[in-house]
């Protein structure tokens, strides 16, 4: 399988062919990640769309509170953040959006994921202006519509 998704012209060209709209800049996502990592208590769950990957269920986003700028992301990207193949570098122009689940079921036998999306929101909220769309299952943060 060729992996196209880490050439630029490709992602520019799946970007300008199915997106209208951009809402994320890198700045905006390096805030975003910041915040997220330093409430990892209350964002138990996250799930990613690439813009390239058209599998479900989608990828998640790994984290945790040791994760830190500039080791584990940067200005333009982040490393080994997106779980799945082919895992490293990940472009943030190259998420379409993020889901924060308000119970993620677990394919083991661990007990279910449990998150406080409208927490989640008042967080997002606070880093600064983002298009979002919350149902009582779900908050979906979108870069791309």
């Amino acid at each position: 399988m060729t992996v196209h998704h880490r050439d630029e012209k490709y992602l520019d060209e799946i970007i300008r062919q199915r997106f209208s709209s951009a809402f994320m800049s890198n700045s905006k996502w390096a805030k975003l990640i910041s915040t997220l990592v330093a409430n990892s208590l209350h964002v138990k769950q996250c799930r990613i769309k690439p813009i390239w990957d058209e599998k479900k269920p989608y990828r998640r986003l790994v984290f945790d509170e040791n994760t830190q700028f500039g080791l584990d992301f940067y200005e333009t990207s982040m490393e080994a953040m997106v779980s799945g193949k082919p895992r490293g570098w990940c472009d943030y122009k190259e998420i379409e959006w993020l889901d924060f689940p308000s119970i993620e079921i677990s394919e083991s036998s661990a007990p279910a994921i449990q998150q406080d999306i409208e927490t989640i929101q008042s967080l997002i909220d606070g880093t600064g202006q983002y298009r979002t769309e919350i149902t009582a299952d779900n908050l979906r943060l979108y870069a791309y519509l």
